[in-house]
Order: structure tokens, then C-alpha cells, then sequence
């Protein structure tokens, strides 16, 4: 057989795998973002996070007022993470049991999450993570390369810069 047909088919068929295995990656991750939360809708935790909502909306992730907050309604808080993959208390070892599916949506709640926050940018917000979660430094680059791939981190990016889709400020 002609060595350079074989090489094309070859490298063909290599190709459309890999095409194959990030469509079934991305299907998973498309999943996850319609199922992400939905306890959030139950009885327990709505109740208690709408009772909260207000003292949440001024408080900062990290701060001793977020605590305060957790706390009022630390059930239904441990509900939710009972019972949602993406927080590593979700897990008996934490982040060391979780999939890369389960850091990609806890990366990208995190985001969503931080823009609540009244005065705390995404670049401190995730720094108080990877404290609080004891998340490797191996990890941490990777997860710091993956948000400046995204343009979803940076030191200059005000808090309030997604809400107003001006996503290249924050490279």
C-alpha cells in the first residue's frame, strides 16, 4: 500500500476520533449546564436562600458577613452541596475526588457566582478559592491558564466587567 495513503487515512481517523471524544466532552458539559442547580428550586434550599437573598447581596464571598450568611441557612447550604458534584464538599476527599467535568463547572460557577458579589473582583474571589478549597499549585495554574484562555481572569478586570460584556479588558 502507498505509504502516504496510509499515513492520510490514518491521521484522518485520528483526527475524527479526537473530534468524536470532545463532542462526547462537550455534551457532558452541556448537560451539566442544564442540570446545574436545579436544587436551588426545592423547597429547602429556595425558601432559605430567597429569606437570605438580601444580606447575600451585600456581602462579599470570603467575608465574615458571607459566613454570616451560610450560616443563617448553613441546611439548606449543605443540602446543596449534598447534593451537586461541582462543590468539593460534595465529596468525602474534596477537590482530590472531583473530574475535570466537575472543576470546569465549579470554575464557571464560580464566575457566575462572583458576579453578585457588590464589590469583590473574579481575581480575589478566586484567590480566596484556592485558599479556602487548599487547591494545589499545579492545579492553580492549570485553572489560572484556563481563565486567561477564556479571558475570564485578570488583575485589572472590575468587578462588574462580565455583567457589562467587556471581556477584553479583563486579559
Amino acid at each position: 500500500m502507498n505509504m502516504e495513503f496510509d499515513f492520510l487515512c490514518d491521521t484522518l481517523l485520528h483526527v475524527t476520533e479526537v473530534a468524536e471524544n470532545l463532542e462526547i466532552c462537550a455534551s457532558n458539559l452541556r448537560q451539566r449546564g442544564y442540570a446545574h442547580d436545579r436544587t436551588k428550586f426545592q423547597s429547602m434550599e429556595f425558601d432559605a436562600f430567597v429569606s437570605t437573598r438580601e444580606k447575600f447581596k451585600k456581602a462579599n464571598y470570603g467575608t465574615p458577613e458571607y459566613q454570616e450568611c451560610v450560616d443563617l441557612v448553613k441546611p439548606a447550604v449543605d443540602h446543596h452541596y449534598k447534593n451537586n458534584r461541582h462543590h468539593t464538599a460534595f465529596y468525602k476527599n474534596g477537590i482530590k475526588d472531583m473530574t475535570l467535568f466537575d472543576i470546569i463547572e465549579m470554575l464557571c460557577d464560580w464566575r457566575a457566582a462572583n458576579r453578585r458579589s457588590p464589590d469583590l473582583n473574579f481575581t480575589e474571589s478566586l484567590n480566596r478559592c484556592i485558599k479556602k478549597y487548599k487547591i494545589s499549585s499545579e492545579l492553580e495554574m492549570i485553572l489560572r491558564n484556563t481563565l486567561l484562555e477564556l479571558r475570564w481572569y485578570g488583575e485589572s478586570c472590575p468587578p462588574d466587567a462580565f455583567l457589562r460584556k467587556e471581556k477584553n479588558i479583563c486579559v
